[in-house]
């Protein structure tokens, strides 16, 4: 079976160069190409629409094609477009159109399907089209449903209004669907075939640090690093994160955080109100991960109530889980019982009950936080690895059927 992936992957190392790419999306797509191409090998093929913000956001006014090297031995074909708003989606949309219809027919005696990474209008409407006309199969990862968090102009407003309500229709006409989280399937696409797959870790990516964190060389009188990395938008709860300083009784605790968005000037400002406050800034996923694994906690406070937290899955929780550090976190619907029986979990998002806790794991025996640490590696590295997740995702698309949309 000839399967083609398409996405917006780039190499790892580029994510941070530009605006617009996101890194735990793009670490997913890459653990996903890397575990179906050991099934698939050169039955696989890779397109991608480079993602990075329009002009001017980006200088990049012409985005070329050529291939991209990924993971491995494997190489994406990039789709060429004009990187200006409006005249990017349309292009990407015929080029896509043009490099679907030119796979299709090449391998026109084979069986064929087509995967994607979301259900964007520049990815659905190309997808769709082609494999109607050319009776291919169709999956989507369902990663970002179809809610905007941004802030935009009037005219991106618009477009990305236009694409939200394409997106919401698209996803209900894939033959099947793979989900992070199985609320997105009630809301979205309720009679659709789907498997959950809620996030992963490249088993060669593991960390050689033992687990532990902070915790394996700490004494009594230093200073405890907790950290928040993400996004800085209000749904990942860090205002109530800054807010719970103000409550932590423990004199010995202090508090990083590390990303970039619409919060950069408050997280600022709050490093005036408290000077055991840090704003790290953005740095490269290679440096965050190093600074997680030498934490004292990871903190994850995101809001449970929130859209983006109803209908998708916390990709930092595989890598805090990962790093061996504990992690405290608010009970996000996303997160099954063991992610909760490996971490500390607040019983409210209040700034208060953030303290609470944190005060409650500063009181805890070093013994025990390092093994609390531990099981959490074990679970992710056991349970939540790419190629026992991409064994269940090639079954899947094996035996999926054109228009079978019910169980």
């Amino acid at each position: 079976m000839e399967v083609l992936f398409l996405g917006s992957v780039i190499n790892t190392k580029d994510c941070t160069k530009y605006i617009g790419p996101s890194v735990a999306g793009n670490k997913m797509q890459i653990g996903i190409i890397k575990g179906l191409s050991k099934r698939f090998k050169n039955k696989l093929t890779v397109f991608t629409q480079v993602p990075i913000g329009a002009f001017p956001k980006e200088k990049k006014i012409w985005l070329g094609n050529g291939k991209i090297h990924l993971v491995d031995n494997t190489e994406g074909h990039k789709i060429p477009s004009i990187n200006i708003l409006i005249l990017k989606q349309l292009f990407f949309i015929i080029n896509t159109c043009i490099m679907l219809v030119n796979w299709s027919i090449k391998n026109r005696n084979e069986e064929k399907i087509i995967l994607t990474f979301n259900a964007f209008l520049m990815i659905s409407l190309p997808v769709l089209l082609v494999a109607k006309i050319f009776k291919v199969k169709n999956v989507c990862i369902f990663a970002d449903p179809p809610i905007d968090v941004e802030q935009r102009g009037a005219i991106g407003r618009i477009v990305k209004k236009i694409e939200n309500v394409i997106t919401t229709f698209s996803i209900k006409k894939y033959d099947g669907l793979i989900v992070l989280n199985e609320k997105s399937i009630e809301k979205y696409a309720p009679s659709s075939k789907y498997i959950l797959i809620d996030g992963g870790v490249d088993l060669d990516d593991c960390p050689a640090n033992p687990p532990g964190g902070q915790w394996l060389t700490t004494k009594t009188e230093d200073v405890i690093t907790g950290v928040f990395s993400g996004a800085l938008f209000e749904y990942n709860g860090v205002k109530n994160l800054v807010l719970a300083m103000k409550y932590i009784k423990s004199d010995n605790f202090h508090l990083k955080i590390y990303g970039t968005g619409p919060l950069d000037e408050y997280i600022k400002e709050a490093t005036s109100w408290d000077n055991r406050i840090k704003f790290m800034g953005n740095i490269s996923n290679d440096k965050i991960l190093k600074v997680q694994q030498e934490a004292g906690i990871l903190i994850n406070p995101r809001k449970v109530n929130d859209a983006i937290s109803l209908y998708t899955f916390p990709s930092k929780m595989i890598e805090y889980f990962l790093s061996g550090t504990p992690v405290a976190t608010t009970k996000l619907n996303g997160l099954t019982k063991e992610y909760f029986d490996n971490s500390f979990v607040f019983q409210d998002e209040s700034p208060e009950e953030i303290a609470r806790t944190i005060d409650y794991i500063m009181s805890q025996d070093k013994a025990e936080l390092i093994k609390r640490g531990t099981s959490a590696r074990d679970f992710i590295v056991n349970n939540k690895n790419w190629d026992k997740h991409c064994h269940e995702i090639a079954h899947f698309l094996k035996n999926i059927n054109i228009g079978e949309h019910k169980y």
